[in-house]
C-alpha cells in the first residue's frame, strides 16, 4: 500500500513530552485505496508511546486505523492524520524517530 501513496510530513509541534506529527497521505496510484487505511509506525524506541494508537501489529509496531471517508481514497485524494507521541525526557527529550508503513484492509496487522 506504501508505493499506491505519498506521504508528506506537514507539520511538527514538540511540547514537552509531546510530540504531534501530521501528514498528508495522497493516493498517487490509477487505482481505488477501500476499505481502512492502516498506519504503521516503524522503529521507534521502547520509551515512546503512540497516544492515538489503535493497537500494536503482531510485532510490536503501533498502528493508527484510519476510517476513510466514504470508506475509499480516490486516485490524487488525500487525507490528513496526526500521530501524537509521548516521549520521555520533557523539554531536552530528542525528536521522535520513526518510518510509516501503509496497509489496506481490516483486522489486526
Amino acid at each position: 500500500m506504501t508505493s499506491q501513496t505519498a506521504i508528506a510530513k506537514i507539520a511538527s509541534n514538540s511540547q514537552g513530552v509531546r510530540q504531534t506529527d501530521e501528514y498528508r497521505i495522497t493516493n498517487s496510484s490509477q487505482s481505488v485505496v477501500d476499505t481502512h487505511l492502516l498506519i504503521i509506525v516503524r522503529g521507534l524506541s521502547h520509551e515512546i508511546l503512540v497516544e492515538n494508537a489503535s493497537g500494536t501489529t503482531h510485532s510490536g509496531d503501533p498502528y493508527i486505523r484510519v476510517f476513510l471517508p466514504d470508506g475509499v481514497l480516490q486516485p490524487s485524494q488525500n487525507i490528513v492524520q496526526s500521530l501524537i507521541f509521548r516521549r520521555q525526557g520533557g523539554k531536552n527529550a530528542p525528536p521522535v524517530s520513526y518510518t510509516l508503513d501503509l496497509l489496506s484492509g481490516q483486522g489486526n496487522p
